[in-house]
């Protein structure tokens, strides 16, 4: 199913990109919290996205447009420090030093999320000046490919970790969600060759969470959230009239800002194999990336 997904959604963008589109490298900061055993706190890191957008696109000469944006991203690997288990179990661990007996100890666990995120958006221009000075209303529907490898840490401290914990060795966390939301775009022209944008989503998403080595499967609802802003340069700019059509090439470079936020409610993930829930929390994870594009429009 997920591989299906990934070739329609390749395919879809493929074909919109060969009448205008833009390719963006972003870098940023990713933090991620909840859902995992022993992760109590946030944990962060530096991400890569590599990204092909079209902020916006008029359908023909009408004031309708879409817009996409598929996004591969990759994290550097986020680290949990080695701890004590905790919450749910936490009168256990008492009870256990109280008899001289050391509470179980979670180990370090590396963590590295990578995925594929696809947002498709169709709308209308309320105010509409030309192809860079608009504001519209639309509507988002996506569809979301995360997943999370889990391994422990070459950090540990062996003497103290516990070896009923030291079956945490690798795990992978796979999700799919789907989601459906209102978009708004907007942009305004400083000059011939300058605009600013401006962007945001938020969207209901629904779908399902599965972490192989505990054999976890669950349904999982939440909230896709993105903001981007940014100044659009484009140097060159011209129309060229035919008997049949008018070519209107234009190409140009972004440089901006984009956050994105991912939550899921009431997330339990059994990373140690127990078959057993020793805590329910949110799972979220959020991005902020400074990126730049290079794009191109024939018509």
């Amino acid at each position: 199913m997920k591989n299906t997904l990934k070739k329609i959604s390749f395919l879809l963008c493929s074909t919109l990109a060969l009448h205008a589109g833009e390719f963006e490298y972003g870098h940023g900061t990713i933090n991620m919290t909840g859902g995992f055993i022993g992760l109590d706190s946030t944990i962060s890191a530096d991400i890569a996205t590599y990204s092909l957008v079209e902020h916006h696109k008029n359908i023909l000469s009408s004031t309708w447009y879409y817009k996409y944006n598929l996004t591969w991203y990759d994290s550097d690997t986020m680290v949990q420090g080695q701890n004590t288990l905790n919450s749910s179990i936490a009168t256990a661990n008492t009870a256990l030093a109280t008899t001289g007996t050391s509470a179980p100890t979670i180990p370090s666990i590396d963590y590295r999320l990578q995925g594929l995120d696809v947002n498709l958006v169709l709308g209308k221009d309320i105010y509409h000046k030309n192809e860079n000075t608009f504001f519209g209303i639309g509507l988002l529907v996506g569809v979301s490919l995360p997943w999370i490898d889990s391994s422990k840490s070459d950090s540990n401290d062996d003497d103290t970790s516990d070896d009923l914990m030291d079956a945490m060795k690798d795990s992978k966390t796979e999700m799919l969600t789907y989601k459906i939301g209102p978009s708004i775009s907007a942009s305004a022209s400083l000059n011939k060759h300058f605009m600013v944008y401006a962007s945001a989503i938020y969207a209901y998403q629904t779908g399902t969470l599965k972490n192989d080595y505990a054999d976890s499967d669950l349904n999982v609802d939440g909230i896709f959230q993105e903001y981007d802003v940014g100044l659009k340069i484009q140097p060159f700019s011209e129309d060229y009239k035919t008997s049949l059509i008018t070519l209107s090439p234009r190409l140009y470079g972004t440089l901006g800002y984009r956050y994105t936020e991912w939550t899921l409610d009431d997330v339990a993930i059994d990373v140690t194999g127990t078959g057993q829930t020793f805590t329910q929390t949110d799972f979220s994870s959020d991005n902020s990336v400074v990126y730049f594009g290079i794009g191109y429009d024939f018509f």
